[in-house]
């Protein structure tokens, strides 16, 4: 179905930005196995988060990422929130630990961590910053093993990993629909150059050292083509946080005073979604399915919490997770990209408006 306004358009770096690159690859005639341009990506990215070089890993992508932290971390018990996207959850439970969840924060929507400081020298924390929120690594000191989901938060100003704890780590993602995408990938901030060293042997058949697989790895690295996108993404910075920027301007000045704003896109920075809260589900589908019949697009980002899914059902949980359920019964993403048109920003606005007075019947 072809859509008025879609909900989402990627958009990566233009053939003719990433045609040097692409030659270069050409010249070089590596196109994986950590060839010069994954070195490159590397480089300027730690120049980005202003830490060591060698702390910083490429790898396939962001799943992969988390899962190789995760196995590679001495905890067996992880504790994730329970509203998040999927690839958290299996991320653990494919690294082979044990997955367990937990409520959120409304206020955050980050995992709720009151009833954990009493297990924090033990466990695996996996925090997720939801929809590209800020990573603020103060919120976990108390825990010795942390392994960040900061997925689509390389828009946010970086926090300073260089003081992450030494058995902590972060991962954005670089997938298409995220700001500073490669097509598909990741970056992985690892706290010590031991675990650095050894999550790039898990992303490479768990080789170190020589081709003996040393550890359980798998097949994770990032190619010379994804590598290129990101590093044409990356030297663009300025020019993609502009675009997005006008993009979420429009979005702030056209919902300021309207009462299904959010707080999760509330602070200034560039970030790929436009996050909308009804009152419950039956107000959030109806809204969702009168935008459908007016070709706008929309998208229940995660639709339904970890819980709820076949995949995680066997998984310990702790209390009762109602904030998950409410969040994930009651929030819509709205169409969000760069090139999003005022004009079309105010039409979505509008039509939420009035499908809102034809569902609460004009009040």
């Amino acid at each position: 179905m072809s859509f008025r306004i879609p909900v989402m358009r990627p958009s990566l770096p233009s053939y003719r930005d990433v045609q040097p690159l692409l030659q270069s690859i050409d010249v070089s005639h590596v196109y994986s196995n950590r060839g010069p341009l994954i070195q490159a990506l590397e480089n300027e990215y730690a120049n980005y988060l202003g830490v060591d070089s060698s702390l910083v890993v490429a790898v396939g992508n962001a799943t992969q990422a988390l899962q190789g932290l995760v196995a590679i971390s001495a905890p067996e018990n992880w504790y994730c929130p329970d509203y998040t996207f999927s690839a958290t959850g299996l991320a653990v439970i494919n690294a082979k630990k044990s997955l367990h969840l937990c409520d959120v924060n409304l206020d955050s929507w980050k995992i709720d961590t009151s009833d954990l400081r009493t297990l924090a020298p033990s466990i695996g924390l996996l925090p997720v910053m939801p929809f590209g929120t800020e990573v603020c690594l103060s919120d976990y000191q108390e825990f010795t093993h942390v392994i960040i989901d900061a997925a689509a938060s390389l828009g946010r100003i970086p926090p300073k990993v260089s003081e992450m704890k030494s058995n902590w780590g972060v991962v954005y993602s670089l997938h298409a629909t995220k700001v500073l995408g490669a097509g598909e990938g990741a970056i992985a901030v690892c706290g010590n150059h031991a675990m650095a060293k050894e999550l790039r042997a898990w992303i490479n058949f768990g080789f170190s050292d020589g081709r003996e697989s040393k550890l359980l790895g798998t097949n994770a690295k990032m190619s010379e083509f994804n590598a290129a996108y990101g590093l044409a993404s990356l030297r663009m910075f300025n020019l993609e946080q502009d675009l997005w920027m006008i993009s979420q301007n429009a979005v702030s000045q056209n919902t300021k005073d309207n009462r299904w704003k959010t707080q999760v896109n509330a602070q200034a920075a560039f970030q790929p979604y436009w996050i909308a809260s009804f009152r419950n589900s039956d107000e959030r589908n109806y809204v969702q399915g009168a935008l459908l019949d007016l070709q706008i697009q929309s998208r229940c980002w995660w639709q339904k919490p970890l819980s709820k899914q076949l995949a995680f059902c066997g998984s310990p949980k702790l209390g009762d997770l109602a904030n998950s359920d409410l969040l994930a019964s009651t929030h819509l993403g709205l169409p969000m990209y760069q090139g999003l048109l005022e004009e079309d920003v105010s039409f979505v606005v509008d039509c939420v408006e009035e499908i809102l007075k034809d569902y609460c019947g004009g009040d």
